[in-house]
């Protein structure tokens, strides 16, 4: 059984935008290079609040222009886009601050921790007539290409169920357990629910166990939605033990299986009806691994932005405002508000 090709965005057909990058971390790193590597886009200005930081990663990526100010950049007539990769708790004031400059915005996921701030961002983007885009860099990935056709074209019958599991040791990590800009469930959860919601949209039903730290932040959390249709999902997240990274969508006529880890570039296979069924697999050959994904967003991004689009096709505003309130109320359940 042969399966289908990804529908890739050409990097050579779509405008090269001039990005200006506000917070150079450790996503703003991964985002330059694959940039440099893997698009025609161009990184032409870096802006951080703390001193020096700008200045060093213009150096390290051969950006033009490194600012220690938010606003210098946004008001950059070169600078035609912006990636909001500060802190989640920063996400809404740095988006703000661009869209009424009148530029474009890719801001990292989650988008915000507080609901009400993701429609703001959304509806002021809408009335400045510009592009606002969650970075949920897996949608569009290659297998989840072609994962969406297999499902479009009813391969696997109709989707039943999908379990996941991200499963990563990040303790050494401190921005992941400072209430306000992170915690497990928000950081890593937010791809299996993302997941979840391209397959069987927003549940009706939700629960979650968790394994919760002296502070109230999860350390490890189980949750299972349902949905009206009957279906169901159940994900789990750990920030304190490594674990393969998979993920599968079931039907009642097959199974989808993407690559480990799900969320990278990596291969999706597919599977009829039956125990022991066996299962063709389409494998990612581009060689772009790990967060070099983050090129496909970036050339979906500027497509987007050529055809004049105010949201994204494959992750509407509404999927993301979703994705946050299924998280939301896994965090309420034990006490986590993500405020």
């Amino acid at each position: 059984m042969s399966l289908p090709e990804p529908r890739l965005v050409d990097p050579a057909a779509v405008p090269s935008l001039r990005w200006g990058i506000l917070g150079p971390g450790w996503i703003a790193d991964q985002f330059a290079s694959t940039v440099r590597a893997n698009t025609n886009q161009r990184v032409v200005a870096v802006a951080s609040q703390t001193p020096g930081r700008a200045q060093a990663f213009a150096s390290a990526h051969a950006i033009a222009f490194a600012l220690s100010s938010y606003h210098e950049l946004v008001a950059r007539d070169d600078v035609d886009a912006v990636y909001v990769a500060n802190l989640p708790s920063g996400h809404h004031d740095a988006a703000m601050l661009a869209i009424d400059a009148g530029k474009h915005v890719l801001i990292e996921k989650p988008l915000t921790q507080v609901i009400a701030q993701a429609q703001a961002i959304f509806a002021r983007a809408t009335e400045r007539h510009v592009l606002a885009m969650e970075a949920m860099w897996t949608r569009y990935l290659p297998q989840v290409d072609v994962a969406r056709q297999l499902l479009d074209a009813g391969a696997i019958g109709e989707p039943r169920l999908v379990l996941a599991d991200f499963c990563q040791d990040n303790r050494s990590l401190e921005r992941m357990w400072r209430k306000g800009d992170g915690s497990p469930l928000w950081d890593m959860g937010i791809y299996p629910i993302a997941l979840c919601q391209m397959v069987f949209g927003e549940p009706d039903v939700l629960d979650v166990r968790a394994i919760v730290r002296d502070d109230g932040i999860d350390a490890e959390t189980t949750s299972y939605l349902e949905y009206a249709s009957g279906a169901r999902a159940t994900f789990t997240v750990s920030g304190v033990v490594d674990a393969p990274q998979h993920a599968l969508i079931a039907g009642d006529a097959g199974v989808i299986e993407f690559g480990q880890p799900f969320f990278a570039p990596s291969s999706v296979g597919l599977a009829g009806h039956g125990f022991n069924s066996p299962m063709s697999y389409w494998v990612d050959e581009s060689g772009i691994r790990g967060h070099g994904g983050l090129a496909y967003q970036v050339n979906a991004f500027a497509d987007y932005v050529g055809r004049g689009l105010l949201e994204s096709p494959l992750q509407p505003h509404e999927d993301s405002l979703a994705c946050l309130r299924v998280v939301s109320a896994l965090a309420r359940r034990f006490g986590l508000n993500g405020a």
